[in-house]
């Protein structure tokens, strides 16, 4: 009976690739809306205070630019020499006005998916002839698994700070990539237009945080070593200009004279032990702690888009060993910079892009693998007239891993609402959490608004998983407090006792 209902189903990537987006687009709306009830904290003060004093003073949009790269000129000689991320954290939202803090899950959520659709329909449409209905369901299968399953979702979507330091850099560092990529495909005009935008991603990357930094550094020298393996580096020599400025403008963020004073406070590890130890954290983290059974189902969701895109290319996935060894050896690079500067990765900012990371090898590797078995087996006979069409084996596949998936995904909620991030964005409107911490940052921002210097603000007594982050304290001198002192133009702010 199953058989004969399955085989009358007419199933198309159209149909999948409609079904996707409308699904995808219906679980950010709670996470979106939940961003109206956030509010900054944390750094989010420290480094837009002087942007918004001068848009208060000036309201000019040309001073407030020019004082962003002040701010992040002054950062880069006394804290860090991550120029560009000082710069768009000095454009915090809500220095315009406190409500365009809302704005931050759009953002964040935004620039990922574009980055990452733009590098997968590169790969997959431009170098593999993948259809772009292909490429789409690609696509939002790796951003549906990043975004509901990411590590840290507070610091991802809903604190600027942390995000715009990590998410964004990482964002440019595929976009990036996917640009210098689809450049060896152009000639002309356009080809010297998107090296110039890939030079333009590479200094925005280099500028970032070392995690993206670092695995940019080496993806695109790898890039340049495989085109003159294959004797291509002379005819492509436009490529090494954004790898050159990726690695001029990551060797100034490393030779900030206000590394060597943030070093000074924390303890970090002698190279090669933060480098056997990231090897090993590629275990304890990405294969052991991210991979969980929503994850691989959702790998097995994609087989049938990347059996079709792998049996209509002529390119026979060499070596996918050496390709698997190469991804792993990559997010272990990933995992260094942290170790090497302060001995850990506890932060889950971090965690996050080594996260998007991962899952996007995992899935590459996936199709890799795929593709070497159906050239490997010689089963890649194309016939573009039925390419649309899912066959009924494959039909019976997607039904059985759906199946699958939603099980995963019952299993999962029930017990542990918060660890989708849709559903954990849900939970906190429903039962009333969102609003209550919401009202009583609305009550702060009264107080905040009154003539008094000195500030004492009542504790904020309902902290929401998503969108509570941390606070100040009861202690004037607190770094924290007088961050908030300087953005709010107030001689002290502290915590009622």
């Amino acid at each position: 009976m199953t058989d004969k209902i399955v085989g009358k189903i007419n199933l198309k990537t159209k149909h999948i690739s409609i079904a996707l987006t409308v699904f995808f687009i219906l679980s950010l709306l709670p996470v979106m809306y939940l961003g109206f009830y956030s509010h900054p904290c944390a750094d989010d003060y420290s480094y837009a205070a002087a942007t918004r004093q001068v848009w208060l003073e000036s309201h000019s949009v040309w001073q407030v630019l020019k004082e962003a790269a002040a701010t992040s000129a002054s950062r880069y000689q006394t804290w860090q020499g991550t120029f560009t991320s000082i710069f768009f954290m000095a454009l915090q939202p809500a220095i315009w006005t406190e409500r365009a803090y809302a704005a931050t899950p759009f953002l964040m959520t935004g620039i990922l998916s574009v980055s990452v659709y733009y590098l997968i329909h590169v790969i997959t449409v431009q170098y593999l002839k993948a259809t772009r209905r292909e490429s789409t369901i690609l696509s939002l299968l790796i951003l549906f698994t990043v975004i509901q399953c990411m590590v840290g979702k507070t610091d991802a979507f809903f604190w600027y700070n942390g995000s715009v330091h990590y998410i964004v850099p990482f964002s440019f560092l595929l976009l990036m990539h996917g640009t210098l990529l689809s450049s060896l495909l152009a000639s002309g005009k356009e080809k010297r237009r998107r090296l110039l935008l890939a030079s333009l991603y590479a200094l925005f990357v280099g500028g970032g945080n070392y995690v993206s930094g670092l695995v940019a550094c080496v993806c695109s020298l790898s890039l340049l070593l495989l085109l003159l393996y294959i004797k291509k580096l002379k005819e492509q020599k436009g490529a090494a200009v954004p790898v050159l400025v990726l690695v001029i403008s990551f060797l100034i963020n490393m030779a900030a004279p206000g590394n060597a004073v943030r070093e000074a406070a924390v303890q970090g590890m002698p190279p090669v032990k933060s480098i056997m130890i990231s090897f090993r954290y590629t275990l304890a983290y990405a294969i052991d702690d991210w991979t969980t059974w929503t994850i691989l189902a959702l790998v097995l969701f994609s087989v049938p888009v990347l059996w079709k895109i792998a049996e209509n290319t002529d390119f026979r996935f060499p070596c996918p060993a050496l390709f698997a060894v190469y991804s792993y050896c990559l997010v272990s690079c990933a995992f260094t910079p942290a170790i090497f500067a302060t001995g850990n990765i506890e932060a889950l900012r971090i965690q996050n892009i080594i996260f998007i990371l991962y899952i996007l090898l995992l899935f590459l590797n996936a199709g890799y693998l795929l593709g070497w078995a159906c050239h490997h087996l010689q089963l890649h006979g194309k016939d573009n007239g039925t390419r649309e069409v899912f066959s009924p084996v494959w039909k019976k596949y997607l039904l059985f891993v759906s199946l699958l998936l939603f099980f995963c995904l019952g299993i999962t909620i029930k017990p542990n609402p918060d660890y989708y991030t849709t559903t954990a964005a849900i939970m906190e409107l429903v039962t009333g959490e969102a609003r209550a911490y919401g009202k009583e940052m609305e009550q702060r921002l009264e107080i905040l608004q009154l003539p008094d210097k000195d500030i004492v603000l009542p504790r904020i007594q309902t902290q929401p998983a998503l969108l509570y982050h941390s606070d100040i304290t009861d202690n004037a001198e607190d770094w924290s407090n007088i961050a908030m002192s300087r953005y709010y133009n107030k001689n002290s702010i502290v915590l009622s006792e």
